[in-house]
């Protein structure tokens, strides 16, 4: 009997494989990685291309800014970030005279506004900024947003923030599903049938 069930089962696995979902998992970098010490004259966008990943679902991506710091706690001191849906890719880097405010604001999905709570002017007090997408809320935007291609971010700092690099990790899955060839379904069917036949011969 036990032979048996063994055998049902393996041929329902013959019948349809549904593979497990396989994770892959990107990492993203500008270039200058740290989008020049985000200088406070400028504005940036950062596209990435997303090109070859549409049968991919994106599970969770991260932002992070690594050793970040302004010289000094300010009151208007914000360093802006938001998702964009469709900017040029690679870096592309525009002035704004250090104007306050943010200038991606009405564009895309926010991800933060950060200001340094600590300051120093050497660095000491650096801090690792992460933005985690599940936690945020934003992984449909991103996968909406992923879906044509293009994605990336605008990034906006209202002071000069020095950093050690920046970014983007992005984590996938992909399901797979093999159905196999019709002699091997008939295979294992004939041989489920020939043990159930030899199982009733043995009890009689």
């Amino acid at each position: 009997m036990k032979t048996l069930r063994s055998l049902a089962i393996i041929c329902s696995l013959l019948l349809f494989v549904a593979g497990a979902g396989q994770a892959a998992v990107y990492t993203f970098t500008p270039s200058p990685s740290d989008l020049n010490d985000l200088d406070h004259y400028c504005y940036y966008t950062w596209g990435i291309s997303w090109a070859g990943h549409a049968d991919e679902t994106i599970t969770e991506a991260v932002l992070k800014y690594t050793n970040i710091w302004d010289w000094q706690v300010e009151a208007n001191d914000f360093l802006y970030t938001h998702l964009l849906d469709n900017p040029a890719i690679g870096v592309k880097q525009f002035q704004d005279n250090q104007l306050g405010g943010d200038d991606f604001l009405g564009q895309g999905a926010w991800v933060g506004t950060w200001s340094d709570p600590n300051g120093g002017n050497n660095g000491a007090n650096s801090i690792n900024l992460t933005y985690k997408f599940s936690d945020l809320g934003l992984l449909d935007d991103l996968q909406a947003y992923a879906a044509d291609g293009v994605f990336g971010f605008g990034i906006d700092p209202d002071c000069h923030y020095w950093n050690d690099g920046i970014n983007f990790t992005v984590t996938t899955t992909r399901t797979t599903c093999v159905i196999p060839e019709p002699m091997s379904v008939m295979l294992g069917l004939a041989g489920l049938g020939a043990v159930a036949g030899f199982t009733r011969f043995r009890r009689k």
